[in-house]
């Protein structure tokens, strides 16, 4: 696919996504697909969000020295932050995720409830495809006005497209795609709740144990004897 092939692959498949997921990638095909349309979302999150910078913290600026250095300062601090952090999101954190995302998927579906026999690559595929709606609209997360817009409307957007691009790439019905995704995020938020109560209980064990030793515990007996102590002397 050449560049331009992939936009326009990237426009049709999130207006048409029944149409659109029929296309196969291999695991080498579909990571090029998704770096390449993630540099075109790359571009634009720091363009639109260098803009909303400037012009957000430009109002008021007053005229004085000292102050037009700091907030050119930190004007320069939040371009510098507003590029790292999107390299870092669209080149590390995303893929990683649709990796991971992907494997466990493949448990959830294949491994346990035998819903398909594709391969890992077809999974890939279908959630590199969920995420264009989200490489799409991006840019809006760094706009106030229209942040709320992308929290509401990306995920909303990319759960569709993944049911539909997982029930087509693995050739199974919607309902049982969305079943799958359904009991994949309440595994997933199952095995965080457990986690995080077994930290939880680690920590108060030991905090009791400490506790228990006499390291943290206050000691009232100590100022109670004082206090004895004083007032018989007093008297």
């Amino acid at each position: 696919m050449s560049v331009t092939n992939d936009l326009k692959f990237l426009w049709n498949l999130v207006w048409d996504p029944e149409k659109g997921s029929k296309k196969s990638f291999d695991f080498g095909g579909a990571v090029k697909l998704y770096y390449t349309l993630a540099v075109f979302a790359f571009i634009a999150y720091v363009v639109v969000g260098s803009i909303a910078a400037y012009f957000g913290i430009s109002v008021n600026q007053g005229t004085s020295f000292p102050a037009s250095a700091l907030l050119s300062l930190v004007r320069a601090v939040s371009y510098v932050a507003l590029f790292w952090k999107g390299l870092v999101m669209f080149f590390v954190i995303l893929p990683l995720s649709i990796a991971i995302d992907a494997f466990i998927y493949q448990l959830v579906g294949k491994t346990f409830l035998n819903m398909w026999k594709g391969t890992y690559d077809k999974t890939f595929t279908a959630l590199v495809f969920s995420l264009f709606p989200l490489l799409l609209l991006y840019w809006l997360s760094v706009i106030p006005v229209f942040d709320a817009l992308f929290i509401i409307l990306a995920p909303i957007w990319s759960l569709i497209v993944l049911v539909i691009a997982l029930s087509v790439q693995q050739k199974i019905r919607r309902l049982d795609a969305l079943a799958v995704v359904i009991l994949k995020s309440f595994l997933v938020l199952f095995v965080l709740v457990l986690v995080g109560l077994s930290l939880l209980s680690a920590v108060a064990y030991v905090l009791g144990s400490v506790a228990h030793n006499g390291i943290l515990s206050f000691p009232w007996h100590n100022v109670t004897n004082a206090w004895r102590t004083m007032m018989n002397g007093t008297v």
